[in-house]
């Protein structure tokens, strides 16, 4: 299977929440808590004293304040509170809510040879990090947008392909020690006997954009 390289972009919402005293059980579109009996233990936010420190079009930064167990508590309570910092996207519809799609996209020439098939990657300029990356395609979730067709809008019009939808999974958080932001990994396949993706991939440079090592490496 090789890669194949794109110059697009894409990116779902939904939580799975796990820690020590949760036990989260696969289950595409809702998850299951187990929780201890004693719950008055367990570390939780208290959402209501939730300080805005700074906001732009796109990005919220919160300080949250969170209760854990403490035997140690002035108060008598077995618990203390905590602060932490975090990043919130402002199109977040509710803490549950999915913020994106990564999608696994194949390229699939043969169905009765899978070693044709192909993973198609985007290559772009991330700020943030001051260089190009190569990334699966991803995209922002619309408001009431499901997944799978968000998955399906954004690899259109990031590669021009038209895909089909095979599976989509639970959640998962992308760096939960900065950011409550969520995505769930959408799996596509590419019918390469279709006119129309046939001609989208003729149409396209494989290696545009690429540096030298990138084409070695077959990307």
């Amino acid at each position: 299977m090789r890669l194949h390289p794109l110059l697009a972009f894409g990116y779902c919402k939904q939580s799975s929440r796990l820690s020590h005293h949760h036990l989260c059980l696969p289950n595409v579109g809702r998850t299951t808590r187990l929780a201890m009996s004693d719950s008055a233990k367990l570390p939780r936010v208290d959402f209501d004293t939730t300080e805005t420190v700074g906001s732009t079009r796109w990005m919220r930064l919160e300080t949250l304040s969170y209760h854990v167990a403490d035997e140690n508590s002035t108060d008598g309570s077995g618990s203390s509170m905590r602060k932490w910092d975090r990043a919130v996207r402002t199109t977040k519809q509710s803490e549950d809510s999915i913020d994106a799609v990564v999608i696994l996209a194949i390229l699939r020439h043969d169905a009765n040879d899978i070693s044709r098939d192909e993973i198609v990657c985007v290559k772009q300029y991330r700020p943030p990090v001051d260089a190009y990356t190569i990334e699966l395609p991803a995209g922002l979730i619309d408001e009431g947008e499901e997944p799978a067709k968000a998955a399906a809008r954004e690899f259109y019009e990031e590669t021009g392909y038209i895909g089909k939808v095979l599976d989509v999974s639970p959640a998962s958080y992308l760096s939960p020690g900065l950011t409550n932001e969520s995505a769930c990994l959408v799996r596509l396949e590419v019918d390469m006997t279709h006119e129309a993706n046939l001609k989208n991939y003729e149409n396209k440079n494989l290696h545009d954009g690429l540096e030298g090592c990138e084409k070695d490496r077959g990307l």
